[in-house]
């Protein structure tokens, strides 16, 4: 009897011996699976995101190329992507947009004396940009960004007090040497001691520029960044100034200037141009958004908070027009 009670008592342990394997069998195949299923959709998600920056690269580039088909007063050769009347009167920096079957795109063609010359640009101009970004209360981070910039321009080895030459950028951990010589390309400003509390906030060519005539800036001829930095980041004024544009055919004079900059006139008047640029180089900007579609709505968006921005592919150029041929002086590919 007490042989059959340890004989059944040991069939039991085996059984349940078994069934603790089995569960911990499952509990392995389970998260391998779950593992398994959080690879393939990661994966998938980053086809995805590769899918859609390629696409959102070559539709920057078409909107890249419809406006330099404008600027090049050949819109005959570009394909009907709009009403006819559209293409009689380009205006620059007025920001076009065209809807393909693969997404939305928009471009603008600026001319490079909209912008502020690293070279030619009145200190003071500087100064009121440096103002805006950094906060006017920030007056040695200014000195140290315009001594910097004095010293990176100048010939010589002694820095200004707040500046900085060669022996400063080359003790940083990725040293560099100042150029001592005139500003070549925008994109040398994020070199200068003092700018990287400024780095990610634009890009440096949608604001400077080495190619102006005089210096000043160009009303008819402004960058979104330029436009956001005149009107001090006002929305409705930045919808103002292209309203005027489409309605005057970007002729805009000072009386329409002051109207739209309100305020801010007083501190730009003196720093601002008119008319016709008789610049041959400028600035051309295109961006895709892959996948949308036109009057597409935002399904993530929340009643009460603004819509969800979409991600988009810049591409721009800057180039010299010659005749009805171009040369490209500087590319730059980016994602917002």
């Amino acid at each position: 009897m007490a042989a059959l009670w340890r004989q059944k008592r040991k069939g039991a342990a085996s059984r349940g011996f078994a069934l603790v394997i089995v569960i911990i069998v499952v509990l392995v195949a389970s998260f391998l699976a779950s593992q398994l299923i959080l690879q393939v959709r990661t994966e998938l998600a980053v086809s995805h995101n590769i899918k859609r920056r390629v696409s959102g690269h070559f539709l920057a580039a078409a909107g890249m190329n419809i406006g330099l088909f404008r600027i090049l007063d050949r819109p005959l050769d570009t394909p009907a992507l709009g009403a006819e009347e559209d293409w009689q009167d380009f205006i620059q920096g007025y920001p076009y947009q065209v809807f393909l079957p693969q997404g939305k795109v928009t471009y603008y063609v600026t001319s490079e004396n909209g912008k502020i010359d690293l070279n030619k640009s009145p200190q003071a101009l500087i100064e009121l940009f440096l103002q805006y970004q950094l906060g006017e209360d920030k007056e040695e981070e200014i000195l140290t960004v315009i001594d910097s910039l004095l010293d990176w321009r100048d010939n010589d080895d002694l820095h200004r007090e707040n500046g900085a030459e060669s022996e400063y950028y080359g003790a940083l951990a990725d040293p560099y040497i100042a150029r001592n010589g005139k500003i070549e390309d925008p994109s040398e400003f994020f070199l200068l001691r003092g700018t990287r509390a400024m780095a990610g906030r634009f890009s440096a060519s949608d604001v400077f520029t080495v190619h102006s005539t005089d210096g000043r800036i160009n009303f008819n001829s402004l960058t979104p960044a330029m436009l956001d930095f005149l009107t001090g980041g006002d929305k409705e004024r930045a919808d103002a100034y292209y309203a005027a544009q489409a309605e005057f055919k970007g002729q805009l004079n000072q009386a329409i200037a002051s109207e739209v900059l309100g305020d801010n006139y007083a501190k730009f008047q003196a720093f601002l141009t008119y008319g016709v640029s008789n610049s041959a180089f400028y600035y051309v900007v295109g961006t895709g958004y892959a996948g949308v579609e036109q009057n597409q709505e935002d399904a993530t968006a929340v009643e009460g908070e603004a819509p969800r921005k979409q991600p988009g592919t810049v591409d721009s150029m800057v180039i010299k027009k010659e005749g009805g041929a171009f040369t490209c002086l500087a590319w730059q590919e980016r994602y917002i």
